[in-house]
């Protein structure tokens, strides 16, 4: 049954994706997948899964339920200053960050990539814009934490947008790296393979719940398509100061059908809620849990304290259900599920 679900929203979403251009394209579906503001506000039943997402949020994620619960949902800076008018901001390196005791940031103020230590390896998740930027921002970025970028084992690819699969190849013929990526998004950047952007040759494809592991540590793979056809999700188990919590790293929030939602619903509960997962992390900052400033903070050092990106079990699945009513909220003020 969950396999021919899947199967019916990959091919609802193949009609919304395209090969990105620019900053613009990257939201996915277009500008055609959001209701307009006064769709959002006029529709009753979108104004009911706003009310029901502000009840879940209680009084600590009333900014969370204001930032999900808009037209478009949180998008990355970038997209939100454009769509305002606003100049773009430089999109600037970061120091690699420490984000917990086994996984780490690498990347720019924009996008990044992941990176978890194992001990057998590593595994990486995105492989930013280019060539250049794998050998200039992540290669030297993990040995500055102490990682050898020989010992990357896995690649994988939270969906097959330039910005996360440009430096892919240059890894995947420098270091061995195995490539794992949603099938549905292997053919999409095969079928727009450009000379200026080599992509990876084809290697694993991506199925839903899969496990991956490596030396001591078991990653879950999830199917969350709606930003593109084979976008994914991951449950990483990450360690604060030695003790075990669980990782939710999303690639893509937009939900445009009420097939996407159900996909992500399945994986909230089916994988994040049963591993009890306690935190969304996103490769594009400020879009789920891992704010900007807060990140840089981490670069000052590492929290001695309670970890601000952990929020435990039960303000996390919160969270979760506010994430799925804002976005039955736009589905619903669009007037389709389906469309």
């Amino acid at each position: 049954m969950l396999k021919r679900m899947l199967a019916g929203i990959i091919v609802a979403t193949c009609a919304v994706a395209a090969w990105p251009s620019d900053v613009a394209a990257q939201r996915g579906g277009g500008r055609g997948n959001f209701p307009t503001g006064a769709q959002f506000a006029e529709s009753k039943e979108a104004q009911k899964h706003v009310a029901a997402a502000m009840t879940f949020a209680k009084s600590d994620l009333v900014a969370e339920a204001k930032a999900f619960c808009t037209p478009t949902g949180p998008q990355r800076v970038a997209l939100a200053r454009q769509a305002a008018g606003l100049p773009q901001l430089e999109d600037r390196p970061l120091e690699p960050i420490k984000i917990f005791d086994n996984l780490y940031y690498l990347g720019f103020s924009d996008v990044g990539a992941w990176a978890i230590s194992t001990s057998d390896g590593i595994i990486l998740m995105d492989a930013l814009n280019s060539a250049d930027e794998a050998r200039d921002i992540i290669v030297p970025g993990l040995k500055k934490v102490g990682l050898d970028p020989a010992r990357i084992k896995y690649l994988i690819i939270g969906h097959g947008h330039n910005d996360h699969t440009g430096g892919a190849l240059y890894l995947q013929n420098t270091y061995g790296a195995r490539v794992l990526m949603g099938a549905p998004d292997w053919d999409m950047v095969e079928k727009n393979q450009r000379a200026d952007r080599p992509q990876p040759k084809r290697d694993m494809n991506i199925t839903d719940g899969q496990k991956l592991t490596l030396g001591d540590t078991t990653v879950t793979l999830a199917l969350t398509p709606g930003h593109t056809p084979g976008t994914i999700a991951m449950l990483v188990p990450v360690k604060h100061r030695g003790q075990p919590h669980t990782a939710l790293i999303m690639s893509g929030t937009q939900m445009p059908t009420t097939q996407s939602i159900a996909a992500f619903e399945h994986v909230f509960n089916d994988f994040a809620k049963k591993q009890k997962a306690e935190t969304a992390l996103g490769g594009h900052p400020d879009i789920l849990v891992n704010k900007l400033t807060v990140m840089e903070t981490l670069t000052r050092g590492y929290p001695t304290g309670a970890h601000p990106f952990l929020m435990g079990e039960e303000k996390f699945g919160r969270y979760l259900s506010i994430v799925l009513e804002c976005a039955r909220a736009r589905v619903a003020a669009q007037g389709s599920g389906t469309s």
